[in-house]
């Protein structure tokens, strides 16, 4: 069944008014090119038919509806119902004809077929498509699906149109619609993604833990990290009686081994926790460049089996992994006892230094997103940073523009990534649909910057590059802050599931790595790997300490 939505000049109805005046009096977001926004809210929840009103018309077909039921922001929304020959259309007065980006939340209303989504321009009396979304806007509540458009600059644009196909009783959702000045920085990708096929030649590939040995049931949940010394440490699950997570088992412990040599050899497998009175697990790693200091972080859940609480816990070394400080219960500094019940937990893998020292790192909440955490005083205190919401496990990486960045997993196919330029404090959002994923942990780095004299911004991204199970370990690489992605290369064809990744002391990657619950394995390649011996690096890679003390 067809729906579609018309903005015409003698067509223009409720919805043209509720599109376009509303646009005018609703909220700008704040954005400088904001030329007009709505989110429905001056119009009635009623059925939208052909209706003139001053100098707009809309004109709808099929059931389109303003709905009091459902928002993304305020309490209305557009809904567009599975009917046929559903379509909404906005016929543009001169002084909107320029606009050259539009925005919108989205949201499809059940998963069943068929279903296509598309929007349409009209320039110089001849309508374009500009997008097609069927497989774009995801099925679900909270309008997950923030889509951004750039209007092609071929002449005025005269007229809008949304048109749909639904099953019945199903249709599209769409909320705070806006008409932007000037094209999306980030438009939403439309492009199918080739899924990385060319296998990575690998410098070495070892397993550090083997599961079924050293009294362990199922090693899981690698964390991996690089000293200022070049010390490597990698970190896992011991997950002793089998290999459930730790709300159904107290018997995980966090161990780890260290290389001195680039992962040639490494040391016998050690615990780093001292606790005999409850489970930990998700370890996750983070270097102080300016201290040398190495925290690792996990999440403790006593042998109370009525408590169902992950406690936040951190221990410190100061001489590269080779002692671990006590455990310090965390969770009060950045939780607080609002969220004593939550089902929140730290995420595996690691943390950053951002350039101005400040340490940061993420817990996650379900259901809620992700809550930022950092300290300021080299790990003494730490306290909350900042929300980016939506989110499951989450890397958060400080880009080479100083512009904070969390990637997380959050459903298949896709990636959902938010920036930050304000250190944390709010965040621009969208969904990465060029990033195939199949919801699992993933692992992201800054390689280099051009501020620190090399001749490129390169960001590094390695996930089990499939949008249909854990599988074909891949890594990818991006030279404009994560917009757009190279096809990459592939570590493991086979089975993959959560990954790590760090940089040598000789410049060349490290992956950490689970092919399977059957071990962690570790992987060594470099960048002329990467990319196929076309990109090089200017000068020697040196670590980010070095790189700021020759700053200063």
């Amino acid at each position: 069944m067809t729906f579609s939505v018309f903005i015409t000049r003698d067509v223009l109805g409720t919805v043209a008014i509720a599109m376009l005046l509303f646009l005018h009096h609703s909220h700008a977001h704040g954005q400088d090119d904001t030329l007009y926004s709505t989110s429905f809210e001056e119009l009635s929840p009623e059925r939208i038919t052909t209706k003139q009103i001053g100098e707009f018309a809309v004109a709808a077909n099929g059931t389109v509806t303003i709905s009091g039921k459902f928002a993304s922001t305020g309490k209305q929304c557009l809904h567009m119902a599975g009917d046929a020959n559903n379509s909404i259309e906005f016929q543009l007065p001169d002084h909107l004809r320029a606009f050259r980006g539009v925005s919108f939340r989205a949201e499809r209303w059940t998963s069943r077929n068929p279903f296509a989504f598309r929007v349409e321009i009209q320039q110089n009396g001849i309508w374009k498509e500009i997008a097609v979304l069927d497989s774009i806007i995801q099925v679900g509540a909270r309008f997950l699906s923030h889509i951004k458009l750039a209007i092609p600059d071929e002449g005025s644009t005269t007229a809008i149109r949304f048109y749909a196909t639904a099953a019945s009783e199903a249709g599209v959702l769409l909320d705070d619609l806006v008409l932007h000045k000037n094209p999306p920085q980030r438009p939403t990708s439309l492009s199918p993604v080739k899924l990385p096929t060319r296998k990575l030649k690998l410098e070495t590939s070892q397993s550090l833990f083997i599961s079924g040995t050293n009294d362990t049931h199922t090693f899981r949940i690698p964390a991996l990290v690089t000293t200022p010394h070049g010390t490597l440490i990698a970190a896992c699950d011991a997950r002793r009686k089998s290999g459930a997570d730790v709300v159904h088992q107290r018997t995980i412990d966090i161990v780890y081994r260290r290389s001195e040599d680039n992962g040639m050899t490494w040391s016998p497998i050690e615990v780093i926790d001292p606790i005999d009175h409850g489970g930990c697990s998700d370890p996750s790693l983070l270097v102080d460049e300016v201290t040398g200091d190495v925290f690792c972080f996990y999440n403790y859940m006593s042998l109370d089996r009525s408590s169902k609480e992950y406690r936040f816990y951190v221990q410190k070394s100061s001489d590269d992994g080779k002692t671990w400080g006590n455990p310090n219960d965390i969770t009060d500094q950045i939780a607080g006892p609002e969220l004593e019940n939550a089902f929140k937990f730290i995420t595996s893998g690691r943390g950053i230094q951002t350039r101005s020292g400040q340490l940061i790192h993420n817990y996650v909440r379900v259901g809620h997103g992700v809550t930022l955490f950092g300290s300021s005083d080299h790990g003494t205190t730490w306290k909350p940073v900042g929300d980016a919401n939506p989110g499951d496990e989450s890397k958060v990486v400080q880009l080479h523009d100083g512009t904070l960045m969390v990637n997380s997993r959050i459903a298949p196919g896709k990636r959902y990534v938010h920036r930050s330029s304000d250190g944390g404090k709010t965040w621009e959002s969208e969904a990465d649909f060029g990033l195939p994923d199949p919801r699992c942990n993933a692992a992201i780095i800054q390689y280099t910057a051009k501020r620190d004299g090399y001749s490129k911004d390169r960001l590094v991204f390695c996930n089990a590059a499939s949008n249909t199970g854990r599988e074909n370990l891949a890594v990818r690489i991006s030279y404009d802050g994560g917009v757009s992605w190279s096809e990459g290369g592939v570590i493991d064809r086979g089975p993959s599931a959560y990954s790590e990744i760090s940089i040598l002391r000789d410049g060349s990657f490290a992956v950490l790595y689970e092919p399977g619950h059957a071990e962690v394995r570790f992987v060594r390649f470099t960048l002329k790997s990467l990319t196929d011996g076309e990109d090089f690096l200017s000068k020697p890679w040196a670590s980010p300490k070095v790189v700021r003390s020759a700053q200063n």
